[in-house]
């Protein structure tokens, strides 16, 4: 499939510089020893599994539980096992075939694996509610506002009811601390976050509205889990 031609800005370069790396094979088969290789990383996996067990949970308190999934984008799998021992059923999804092929080893013998898709977030290859939820984590951070959206009107167009996704929110004191870093001149790299606004901008967009927060630290950790639902 191919993926939808973004204008060459420095945030759009950065982002098919980021697509292009999760596409070798060597990236792929060493991510999670990567991702995970210290202490404080999986600490903060498990906050995060945490919170989106959270918002499984509030999903189904109010009326509509989530029987099945697409993970999107899935990578390695990382949530895949946390949505199988909640009995979901799980299509896992993502750009790069490399990630998936590590993904499938890990669920190859669950009878709650409904396979891989390979495809762009921006134009899904799904009938509309297709989904009871749509989980995207780790992703939309990495996105320009613009790409950003449109992802989440594919996801909304899909879903059934519920979008459950993770945002990186700039209410945190290490983001106050790189912004003046930043007017210093000295920070190495810029250091975008997220307001609420921009995020309900970002849902009413997408046809979703906000309807809870998950923090995976309050207070110090930069990274909210969060339900949306499809405006019907």
């Amino acid at each position: 499939m191919k993926t939808q031609h973004i204008p060459i800005t420095s945030e759009a370069g950065e982002y098919d510089r980021k697509k292009a790396h999760y596409q070798a094979d060597k990236v792929a088969k060493d991510y999670d020893s990567f991702r995970w290789s210290s202490s404080s990383r999986r600490w903060s996996n498990k906050r995060k599994l945490l919170a989106i067990s959270k918002a499984i949970a509030f999903a189904s308190s109010m009326g509509y539980a989530i029987h099945n999934a697409i993970d999107i984008p899935c990578g390695t799998g990382r949530i895949i096992p946390l949505l199988f021992s909640k009995n979901i059923q799980v299509t896992g999804s993502d750009l790069s075939h490399e990630m998936m092929q590590v993904a499938r080893v890990k669920v190859r013998d669950s009878s709650l694996s409904n396979g891989f898709v390979r495809c762009d977030a921006e134009k899904l290859p799904f009938a509309d509610c297709s989904f009871d939820s749509i989980f995207s984590i780790r992703f939309l951070f990495h996105l320009p506002a613009d790409v950003r959206r449109r992802a989440l009107k594919e996801m909304a167009r899909i879903s059934r009811r519920w979008v459950i996704v993770d945002y990186r929110h700039k209410y945190t004191m290490k983001y106050r601390l790189n912004r003046l870093k930043g007017k210093l001149g000295l920070a190495n790299k810029q250091y975008n976050r997220v307001s609420t606004q921009d995020i309900t901008e970002d849902f009413q967009k997408a046809g979703l509205q906000l309807v809870k927060i998950f923090p995976t630290f309050p207070l110090f950790s930069d990274k909210w889990v969060i339900l949306a639902q499809k405006i019907k």
